[in-house]
């Protein structure tokens, strides 16, 4: 069966960062579940432009232990890469590493770690839109317009030296990259304690 992705240094990096004892597998996509079988924890791996990263889910192994895709993925897609891992948990995040040179992405992986992080703060709704309170949902609104904007930034082929995509006209090192990463610590710290805060003042009631 043919990979749909190509094991490159950076997808090999992505594997070696989710350490599971197991190999990956490409496996089909088939969005039912049928009987006679069991969940399977794991990672599935996905490869876009700027970024490879590995995502926590579940996939149904049969009774002749074949694995396949049962949970929602990208149209089109008839196969993913699956990492199996029986160590893996309920608060395990996304693994992200660049596919580029472009310092610029490890600013996008950031932004997109935040989020993720943000999201626990949250109720997760049917529509896989999540509720926040307000503070941590400005926080979130926030920083997802700017992964957005530099999202853009990279498609149009910019480097970190490039005058930022706000029209400040200074290079976005010196705009909105500076300071960045400082600024994200900050922030969760922030959200952390806001939200400590008002857990407390529930638990009071």
């Amino acid at each position: 069966m043919t990979s749909p992705i190509e094991i490159t240094p950076a997808v090999q990096q992505l594997i070696d960062r989710v350490g599971s004892e197991y190999d990956y597998e490409i496996i089909p996509v088939q969005p039912q579940v049928v009987d006679g079988g069991r969940m399977v924890p794991g990672w599935a791996v996905w490869l876009s432009e700027f970024i490879c990263e590995a995502a926590p889910t579940e996939v149904w192994e049969n009774e002749n232990g074949d694995l396949m895709a049962v949970t929602p993925a990208p149209a089109s897609i008839a196969q993913m890469m699956f990492i199996p891992d029986n160590n893996i948990n309920g608060d395990e995040k996304h693994v992200r590493v660049s596919t580029s040179n472009n310092p610029l992405v490890d600013h996008l992986i950031a932004l997109a770690n935040l989020k993720d992080f943000l999201v626990q703060y949250g109720t997760v709704l049917e529509d896989g839109k999540v509720n926040f309170n307000t503070y941590t949902g400005n926080v979130y609104n926030h920083y997802d317009a700017l992964f957005n904007n530099l999202l853009l930034f990279l498609s149009e082929g910019k480097k970190i030296g490039a005058k930022c995509y706000c029209g400040s006209m200074k290079p976005y090192s010196q705009c909105h990259g500076k300071n960045l990463p400082a600024a994200i610590e900050e922030d969760k710290k922030a959200v952390k304690k806001f939200n400590d805060a008002l857990k407390d003042d529930e638990v009071k009631e």
